[in-house]
């Protein structure tokens, strides 16, 4: 096993590849007796269409989350369902556009409930029966987020801000592209991606390195898994424009609610490294329009927001910055912002301020072996590698660079979503 080190809080991982691709993280702790165990795979709705040779493959939207519900399906698993109860165990999953996690936290007895674990993600059974049972429970999924009116805006405002990327669809899909879903496809997808070199296990918590790591190999060596070579994903060249500028939905709420989105290009910043771009972003971002903001304290002083928020997203070739709020006055709050949003400002105390933040943020994360699973998923899902020189990077953060990012912050393309009555 390799160890690495995670700077400045001197944490370590133990790191192995197995013969057939499978990577196997082990992070020990002893600041606490849970243990949190998860196996991540490098697929989810961000893949819309792949190719295998010549043959190419579409993918139905919200074929990934399906999947997951017919992996982690506890209701069918009725004997691992009923052990982890009796272990007092937590088995869950989720998907995301970068891959799909499924998870088990407990307190006790680690080895067994890793091997639940391995047994419910390799022993999946898909069939046209169980496939079309759950689409009703999925249906019903799909209804409620679409009841969140924060959940059903953002992703309007996706759909309206991109031409052909796969942040078009949602994670769960549409009902009308359920109703499609087959269990040859789903069993398709599984055969294709859910494969060793395309896998990884973390392990977190207080545990034997040695005793968790043969316990993986052994049952890997029973399953006896070739690595397989993992299909094409194909992606489309988005658009700089965005597809549709302005959109109402009509809600019976109080406040108006409304969504400010801008889409750039991630070519107009000199700054390259998506994690140290995302850090600058989001503290001009913070700087601007916190609830400690100057522009926060003008805009609630005179009436206009009730409630002001800041987002941003790197997808693909392109960031998206949403301010949103809640206001009396939606088009006033429009007005406003699009003078004020074009002389954004940075002072140095303030940019040294949440620096300073992101640093504590970064030690504070190693306190909760959740939040150190979540680090390690999300970097091997969206970059295929681990950075351990974090707080380096935090530190290396530049204010004559963070105004540089500011200047090339343009609004030539934008999106707006707003409730009406």
């Amino acid at each position: 096993m390799k160890k690495k080190i995670f700077e400045r809080v001197n944490e370590s991982l133990l790191m192995e590849k197995l013969d057939n691709g499978l990577e196997v993280y082990l992070y020990k702790t002893n600041k606490t007796k849970n243990f949190y165990i998860t196996i991540s795979v490098k697929y989810g709705a961000n893949v819309t269409k792949y190719k295998i040779g010549d043959k190419v493959t579409e993918i139905i939207p919200g074929s990934a989350h399906f999947l997951e519900h017919k992996v982690m399906a506890l209701s069918e698993n009725k004997e691992i369902s009923k052990r982890i109860n009796e272990l007092g165990s937590l088995a869950n999953a989720w998907t995301s556009y970068n891959g799909t996690n499924y998870n088990i936290f407990g307190s006790i007895n680690i080895k067994e409930n890793l091997i639940l674990l391995l047994d419910i993600f390799y022993n999946t059974d898909i069939n046209p029966k169980n496939v079309e049972e759950e689409k009703g429970i999925i249906g019903e999924e799909i209804d409620m987020y679409k009841d969140k009116i924060n959940s059903y805006m953002a992703s309007e405002l996706f759909k309206n801000l991109f031409n052909t990327s796969y942040v078009k669809n949602t994670v769960v899909g549409e009902r009308s592209d359920i109703a499609k879903i087959t269990a040859k496809g789903l069993n398709k997808i599984y055969k294709d991606f859910y494969v060793p070199n395309n896998t990884f296990i973390t392990v977190c918590g207080n545990f034997d390195e040695n005793d968790i790591m043969n316990t993986i190999k052994e049952y890997m060596n029973k399953l006896d898994l070739k690595p397989k070579k993992l299909p094409k994903v194909i992606k489309g060249r988005e658009k700089d424009t965005v597809r549709i500028p302005y959109q109402e939905i009509k809600k019976d709420i109080n406040d108006v609610r409304v969504k400010y989105a801008i889409k750039i290009n991630r070519k107009a910043f000199s700054v390259k490294n998506k994690r140290l771009l995302s850090a600058y972003l989001n503290i001009i971002l913070g700087a601007n329009f916190s609830a400690t903001s100057p522009l926060y304290e003008k805009y609630k002083n005179e009436n206009i927001v009730t409630s002001l928020n800041r987002s941003m997203s790197i997808i693909d070739n392109h960031i998206v910055i949403i301010i949103e709020a809640f206001t009396k006055d939606g088009d006033r709050f429009i007005k406003e912002l699009e003078k004020d949003i074009k002389k954004l400002s940075l002072s140095k105390d303030e940019f040294e301020r949440k620096r300073k933040r992101y640093l504590k943020s970064y030690i504070l994360d190693f306190d909760n072996i959740e939040d150190v699973e979540y680090i390690i998923a999300i970097s091997l899902m969206t970059e295929n590698k681990i950075s351990y020189k974090a707080y380096s990077e935090i530190m290396s953060l530049d204010y004559n660079i963070a105004l540089e990012v500011l200047k090339s912050i343009n609004t030539d393309n934008v999106s707006i979503i707003k409730t009406v009555k």
